[in-house]
């Protein structure tokens, strides 16, 4: 008897939110009563989440196996500080998992366990990719298995390049807070973080490199990569023996790229953050998980607003014996606040890119310097195309996940 693994998704690294589905082929598939057997394990292999049973299929004899609702319950992602300097693991946005394929047959059906087929070393983390998107997905791009030509992708969506026009999507101010992931993929896949501040034309003021220290492994790492993480980067840390704030661009249109650097000195590609236009209004960072399960933000700059969203709860109350006066009561009742957010102009192109906010999992306000749980209030999105005034605003509704008691 034997198993045979036809496809799936082995790939380096597999976006958990999505369907990670298998397709296998047995040799005893005419046995009575047969099904085939898959065992979902964690990345050592010691712990049984689920164990998955399928009929074959009467045409092909094939079976199919969608592990990821099983997989996805190892993530549990942690709330980043504001604090971060330098490297951190990113941990709970990924995991390793083993599968075993086995088969079951017989009068009285039993799980045959002598010979197994097994498929370990690959990886889910918190990724939700479009059905477009996944049909092209390589994990290779963003966890190079082995030290390639270079290349390869932060866990970020940035379409500037030094010569390309300015956008939004990272556009960072010189009080903002954020991070960079990226996936390590082999062992040593990423060494460091290059850092290079340039004026408002590109030209280079300074350049450094962030050491990962040997305390942070694991197969994503996130990095400090908001103007204050950077700020706060202490002399020690940097390469050139000068803390992170000597010499931090300030002025609007100069800014910064960040590309890592693994151990065959080969560059992933480089993620490039603009410090925007002097702030009109109390502006307010909304931080989120994109597609890649890393973590990106945007810092709404227009008039926002902020109210109070009461329920109660009333009853008919008697204020007499012969309830001749009779009139509504509250028992109990609850409140959130909720933001209502206006964007700066956005590109069609940046506009798209905040579907990924909205549509995300997890959400914070920035408030007060803390990160706050947060929910968007929209079940629609509109997206702008148009070929003359390029330009629009998004105007949405973020509610804090906290619901605060009346009595």
């Amino acid at each position: 008897m034997s198993i045979s693994v036809l496809s799936g998704s082995p790939q380096t690294a597999t976006p958990v939110y999505n369907k990670m589905l298998y397709k296998v082929s047995g040799s005893l598939t005419s046995a009575t009563n047969y099904r085939y057997v898959c065992d979902v394990k964690d990345s050592a292999g010691t712990t049984t989440l689920a164990r998955l049973k399928c009929d074959k299929l009467p045409t092909t004899n094939y079976g199919f196996f969608d592990v990821s609702r099983v997989v996805e319950t190892l993530m549990a992602p942690t709330v980043p500080t504001l604090a971060q300097v330098g490297f951190a693991d990113h941990a709970g946005f990924y995991s390793g998992y083993r599968l075993t394929f086995m088969e079951e047959y017989g009068s009285t059906p039993v799980v045959q366990t002598g010979t197994t087929t097994n498929v370990s070393g690959v990886l889910a983390f918190a990724g939700n990719l479009e059905q477009l998107e996944l049909a092209d997905w390589s994990g290779e791009t963003y966890f190079p298995s082995s030290a390639l030509q270079g290349g390869e992708k932060a866990l970020t969506t940035t379409t500037e390049t030094l010569t390309s026009p300015r956008n939004a999507i990272k556009q960072v101010y010189s009080d903002s807070y954020g991070w960079l992931c990226v996936g390590a993929g082999y062992s040593g896949a990423v060494v460091s973080a290059q850092v290079v501040y340039t004026d408002s034309v590109g030209n280079i003021a300074r350049t450094f490199s962030v050491p990962r220290p040997s305390s942070v492994s694991g197969s994503i790492h996130r990095f400090g990569a908001g103007p204050m993480n950077l700020k706060a980067l202490t002399s020690a840390q940097c390469s050139d023996g000068q803390a992170g704030s000597v010499n931090f661009p300030t002025a609007e249109g100069a800014g910064y790229y960040i590309s890592f650097v693994d151990i065959a000195d080969a560059g992933y590609d480089a993620v490039w953050y603009r410090i925007g236009p002097c702030q009109r209004f109390d502006s307010i960072p909304v931080h989120f998980i994109n597609k890649y399960g890393g973590i990106d933000s945007y810092t709404f700059t227009m008039k926002n607003r902020k109210r109070a969203n009461v329920d109660r709860e009333v009853y008919g109350y008697n204020s007499d014996v012969y309830a001749t006066t009779t009139y509504n009561k509250m028992w109990a009742g609850s409140f959130d606040y909720v933001y209502a957010l206006n964007s700066d102009w956005l590109t069609d192109a940046e506009s798209e890119w905040l579907i990924e906010m909205v549509r995300s999992g997890q959400v914070w306000l920035e408030l007060d310097g803390q990160l706050v749980e947060a929910v968007v209030n929209a079940n629609q999105y509109q997206f702008v195309t148009r070929r003359n005034d390029r330009l629009t605003q998004l105007q949405i509704e973020v509610a804090v996940a906290y619901d605060n008691s009346i009595l």
